[in-house]
Parts: structure tokens; C-alpha cells; sequence
């Protein structure tokens, strides 16, 4: 092929993008699973939390022992929202990433298919002057043999 493809480093830089965004959107999925773990550890310790409230109540408490048991779910109770506000600004970076990975694969995607058709065109440009020249030889050969 005499002609390269002129838009290559433009390729190239559309699949470092494109790698990029895959690897921020990895980033931003690993981050909220861990996030959605400690979400559901912290709802285990504040159902845990009222389950041994209940128990003493029934057993019998202290008001300063109340007291303390609710003053510690309420601090549990403020982390929980806390972290679920954090999944839900997290979740939407993460829908951003998938996003942005679309639109980058979607550009590389292109810059491919214009180079598919250009060394579709160099080829079929490249038989053409060999059909030429292969008949211009035909034509020199027969000639000569008359």
C-alpha cells in the first residue's frame, strides 16, 4: 500500500480515550460495589443495633443505658444516609462513565471505518494500475509477437 492512512495518530489517540474511559468507568464500578458493601455492613450493624435495644428494653434498662443506645443509632442511622447519598452521586458518575466510554468507542468506531474505506479505495486503486499495466504488457506482447 503506497498511501498510509493519514488519520492514525487520530485513531490511536481515540483508542487511548477509549481506554481511558474503560478504565475510569472500572474505577468507578469497583468503588461503588466496596460502597454497596459498606452500606449493607452499616444497615447489619444498625439492625443489630435495634435488636439489642429491643432485647434490653425487654429485659430491662437504664435511662442512661437508652440514652446511649440512642444517641448510637442516631450517629449510625446519619452514616447510613451518608453513604447512601455517596452511592447515588456515585452511581451517577458511574452512568456518566458509561456515557462517555459510548461516545468514545463511538469515535474510534468511526475513525475506523473511514480507514476501512480508505484501504478499500487504495486497493481497489492499486488493481486498477496493475490491471492497467498487466494489459498495457498484454498489449506490448502482442504487438511484438505479429
Amino acid at each position: 500500500m503506497a498511501d498510509n492512512f493519514k488519520l492514525q495518530t487520530v485513531l490511536k489517540h481515540r483508542q487511548r480515550l477509549e481506554n481511558l474511559a474503560q478504565q475510569k468507568l472500572a474505577d468507578s464500578l469497583r468503588r461503588e460495589n466496596a460502597l454497596q458493601h459498606q452500606i449493607a455492613s452499616q444497615r447489619a450493624a444498625l439492625n443489630k443495633l435495634h435488636q439489642e435495644l429491643s432485647g434490653r428494653q425487654q429485659s430491662g434498662i437504664t435511662v442512661q443505658d437508652l440514652q446511649l443506645f440512642r444517641l448510637s443509632i442516631n450517629r449510625q442511622h446519619k452514616d447510613l444516609q451518608t453513604l447512601i447519598e455517596q452511592a447515588d452521586n456515585l452511581h451517577r458518575e458511574v452512568k456518566s462513565n458509561r456515557q462517555l466510554l459510548a461516545e468514545a468507542a463511538q469515535e474510534k468506531k468511526l475513525l475506523e471505518n473511514l480507514k476501512e474505506k480508505k484501504e478499500a479505495e487504495q486497493k481497489y486503486q492499486d488493481n486498477r494500475k496493475e490491471s492497467a499495466t498487466l494489459d498495457d504488457i498484454a498489449l506490448r506482447l502482442g504487438k511484438h509477437s505479429l
